[in-house]
């Protein structure tokens, strides 16, 4: 029997035999009870749950190690089932499990055969990649043209940009005659969820699926260019900001920031995003890159902010907190040679922070502001944190929450959100944070 799911194939030729005999496949009726009269009703059936049951021999021609190494790397991998070229039932499925037993070792540790049993659940979807998930592509819905099995919106709160990554089946040979670019734009809304305005950076075939990626700043951004090179006199900072934005497609929101005079400063090889990038952190700002717009904020003020929820982390999540406290930096000195500046942190600590500037600094006061501009971004992210839950859609970077630990209470209190990856069809959030003071 030949089958397909994903990069798993079963087949039987000279080279390689590997083969299952039956799938068993389970099918309830979904039923749903009064809260009054505690009656039972039919309502539809649950999703097919599967288990495909095979043999592995190391003598057929199967490289036992890598296929079990395969199958580690798929569990949650949404694809079609296919059975002798063809679709199981039209629907998709996910792989949830997989257990291996009844395993045989040589003397010295190889697998001479074992025996596998991979389960899966359906995953129904009526037209497209249905369910909550949208696509927009150029602003124009593709929802029913295509079938997303994987969708992660990495969202970044200091200085970096969103990213994004879909594979999806192209059910209807589409893409290929979209052609698309680094001009083009894609858009996932899943529920409040939404990802805003992305650039498209790549668009790969893999087996049968594609494979997007994009982020929330244009390609060229990221690029240096010689006609970007300038200079400014006695400029506001989000002068320089808006202008650099503004070749860039990009609006400009700000968030209580110093829009200070700066006397002189100037781009020179560098791109706009790595020059935004340096100047925030000697403005002592940090940006967001969200929906066509930088987003300029105060990490001081916003981490004053009033917490925008609770979050429990569960006793049985995996959750990680790190302390580098130790590292903690207890003054800062730049130059650039000609002007210098120095920061205390007002901590009984030796580290020093020290940077060469390249750029212009007008006098000791600057150089000042700077040193403790830069101090104060090296002394954030001391106490970090992460842990997986299911989707919280309602979340995005740079948000500050109170947690709650469960088995560590004395981590309890604020925290900002440095980082966020939702995953749409696995319906996941990995949370990515730094504990406040």
């Amino acid at each position: 029997m030949l089958a397909k799911f994903y990069k798993l194939e079963w087949d039987v030729s000279p080279e390689c035999s590997k083969m299952f005999d039956s799938i068993d496949s389970e099918l309830s009726v979904k039923t749903k009870t009064d809260g009054n009269s505690n009656k039972q009703t039919g309502g539809g059936s649950e999703l097919r749950n599967l288990s495909l049951p095979y043999k592995l021999v190391a003598s057929a021609g199967v490289d036992i190690l890598k296929e079990l190494e395969t199958i580690k790397t798929m569990q949650g991998v949404i694809a079609p089932l296919y059975i002798d070229k063809r679709r199981l039932f039209s629907t998709l499925f996910m792989l949830t499990d997989c257990q291996c037993s009844n395993m045989n070792l040589t003397p010295t540790g190889q697998i001479v055969d074992c025996e596998i049993s991979l389960s899966f659940v359906e995953i129904r979807i009526s037209t497209g990649s249905g369910g909550g998930l949208k696509v927009l592509y150029n602003d124009v819905d593709i929802t029913k043209d295509i079938t997303i099995v994987e969708c992660e919106h990495e969202m970044n709160a200091e200085d970096r940009p969103d990213e994004i990554k879909i594979k999806f089946s192209d059910n209807n040979h589409l893409w290929d005659g979209w052609q698309p670019n680094n001009h083009d734009t894609i858009k996932v809304i899943d529920g409040i969820a939404k990802t805003g305005k992305m650039f498209i950076q790549s668009v790969l075939p893999e087996n049968g699926y594609m494979n997007l990626t994009g982020s929330s700043v244009p390609d060229k951004m990221r690029k240096v260019a010689k006609e970007n090179n300038k200079s400014w006199n006695n400029a506001k900072f989000l002068q320089v900001i808006t202008e650099i934005a503004g070749r860039n497609n990009l609006g400009v929101e700000n968030y209580d920031i110093e829009n200070r005079t700066i006397p002189f400063l100037e781009q020179e090889n560098m791109s706009d995003l790595q020059f935004i990038s340096e100047r925030c952190e000697l403005e002592g700002c940090a940006f967001v890159i969200y929906d066509g717009k930088i987003i300029l904020y105060s990490p001081e003020a916003i981490e004053k902010s009033t917490p925008v929820k609770t979050i429990r982390v569960k006793d049985d999540t995996g959750y990680k907190y790190d302390d580098n406290s130790i590292n903690a930096y207890g003054s800062c000195e730049v130059d650039n040679g000609s002007v210098s500046g120095f920061a205390s942190a007002g901590i009984n600590n030796e580290n020093v922070c020290r940077k060469i500037l390249q750029g212009y600094i007008d006098n000791s006061a600057e150089g000042n502001l700077y040193a403790k501009n830069i101090l104060a971004k090296a002394n954030r992210a001391l106490k970090t944190g992460n842990f997986q839950s299911d989707i919280m859609r309602d979340l995005s970077a740079a948000s500050v929450v109170i947690l709650k630990t469960a088995t560590a209470a004395s981590n309890d209190g604020n925290v900002f959100y440095t980082k966020i990856r939702h995953d749409y069809v696995k319906k996941k959030t990995n949370h990515f944070f730094r504990f406040l003071k």
